[in-house]
């Protein structure tokens, strides 16, 4: 499903959207059900806190088949051509995570995913159970990703709590509820984080980021990236 001009605006202007629909329920249950496998099993790589649990599981794309079925889908990159373009790929080396919100877990910290709008993505969050504000749903500042750069120590402060440039917005960011198999897309430059789980269950969560292919670089192989729609285009001075 292809984005309207006013959802197309309203990404522009809020930073965020939160898809009309869900993904199909077989889809949820099947991804879901190959992180609990690799939980259970504990399979490589993944990121554990002080306890030793698992809370974040790396490079999806190469785990289960089912991985690649939903970051190739049409329900995903539909919208997303709407936004970038054609010719999309995945970064490999850029979230390509699962996420494991659980009860105790460390104080979330807004923060970009990004530096600099130079090289933007849209990172896309696919929720593998219903997300509240009880459980930790995800909290954005509204128009964030328009707010400016700071310089130092690392030209964006990814950490917005890491510069008083942006003390006064610290209090702004707002609950984004989403069901289980619902989707929603950000500006990775949008000041962002994961709520407080404060029940005794999970909140489980997907997240990738696309962007569109580098008419500057788009021909050259690169292990980091994954073309997903479209081709590797180029163009390049050095063409004529």
């Amino acid at each position: 499903m292809f984005l309207t001009q006013e959802q197309v605006r309203f990404f522009r202007h809020n930073g965020y959207l939160k898809l009309p629909y869900t993904l199909p329920v077989s889809m949820v249950e099947q991804l879901k059900g190959a992180i609990d496998n690799a939980l259970r099993e504990r399979i490589h790589p993944y990121s554990t806190d002080e306890f030793g649990r698992i809370i974040k599981l790396s490079s999806l794309a190469a785990r289960a088949p089912v991985f690649m079925e939903v970051i190739t889908s049409a329900l995903i990159l539909d919208p997303l051509e709407s936004l970038l373009g054609p010719n999309i790929e995945l970064t490999l080396n850029r979230h390509n995570h699962a996420t494991l919100t659980l009860k105790g877990a460390a104080p979330p910290r807004l923060h970009r995913d990004i530096l600099q709008w130079s090289r933007s993505l849209v990172s896309t969050i696919i929720y593998l159970e219903e997300s509240t504000v009880e459980n930790g749903c995800t909290r954005i500042i509204p128009g964030s990703h328009f707010l400016p750069f700071v310089g130092t120590p690392n030209n964006g402060g990814t950490w917005m709590d890491e510069h008083s440039v942006y003390a006064d917005l610290l209090n702004q960011a707002l609950p984004i509820p989403m069901p289980r198999g619902g989707v929603l897309i950000f500006d990775s430059l949008a000041f962002h984080s994961a709520g407080v789980n404060t029940t005794e269950g999970t909140r489980l969560s997907l997240t990738l980021a696309y962007h569109s292919v580098d008419e500057l670089t788009g021909a050259q192989y690169d292990s980091t990236r994954l073309l997903v729609r479209g081709e590797r285009l180029y163009r390049g001075n050095d063409l004529f």
